[in-house]
Order: C-alpha cells, then structure tokens, then sequence
C-alpha cells in the first residue's frame, strides 16, 4: 500500500508521540556520541602529550644521576686532597714548633744568659771604675 497525500492533509498529522521522543533521544545519542568522541580525542592527545614529557623527563634523570655520580667522585677526591694538605699543614705546625722551642733552648737562653752576664760584669767594672777615678 502506497500513502500518499492528498491536498489539505497536514504532513504531520501520522506522528506519534513516542515517535518524537525516539528522534530526541536518537538526536541526543549522536549529539552525546559526537561529544563523547572529541573528549576521547583530547585525552588521548592529553595522554600522548603526558607520554612525551615523562619520556624527556626520564632522560633529564637518567643524565642527572649520571651526574651524581661524577660529582661524587669529584667531591671524593677533593676530600682527599684537603685530608692532605690538613695533614702536611699539621705536620708543617709541629715542625714549627719544635723549631721555636729549639730556638728558645738553645740559642735564646744562652744569649740572655751571656748578656745577664755581661750586664753584671759591666756593673762590677764599672763600680772598680769609680772607685780608682776618685781614689785618684
């Protein structure tokens, strides 16, 4: 059977209501399906764009720790080098002193002991002196 429509005949007037409520809710899944879509495609470059950052991240770690370890050996062997010079600088110290109290024993108290000595020498030469200028 062929419908067709005669003059007057309104084009809507077969339409049910449930029939409408399909078209709204087939018209709110494509619209649902549309919206759906273009979020997926933005966290999937969100997830592309996330993959390349841990990616470059990972390398900028990787070459970090490889850093680490050159400064840490770095760091050793200055540690040793001052440890060397602390203990050349100790050394140097001590010799210093035994230097001084050298010194002290047996050049300095010997020099003062003379020049005491000469110093009361010269006293008793001088009294002598006195005593035979006025016995004179």
């Amino acid at each position: 059977m062929i419908y067709t429509r005669q003059e007057g005949e309104e084009v809507f007037a077969q339409i049910h209501l449930w029939e409408v409520g399909i078209l709204f809710i087939g018209i709110a899944f494509i619209v649902g399906a549309i919206y759906i879509a273009k979020t997926m495609k933005n966290l999937a470059k969100t997830i592309e764009d996330m993959d390349e950052l841990m990616l470059s991240n990972k390398q900028n770690i990787d070459a970090i720790i490889a850093d680490i370890e050159v400064i840490t050996k770095s760091s050793s062997g200055v540690m040793e080098d001052v440890q060397e010079s602390v203990g050349s600088l100790k050394h140097s110290v001590l010799n210093v002193e035994k230097t001084v109290t050298t010194t002290k024993n047996f050049m300095l108290k010997p020099v003062l002991k003379t020049l005491n000595y000469s110093h009361f020498i010269l006293k008793i030469i001088k009294k002598f002196t006195k005593k035979s200028k006025s016995k004179v």
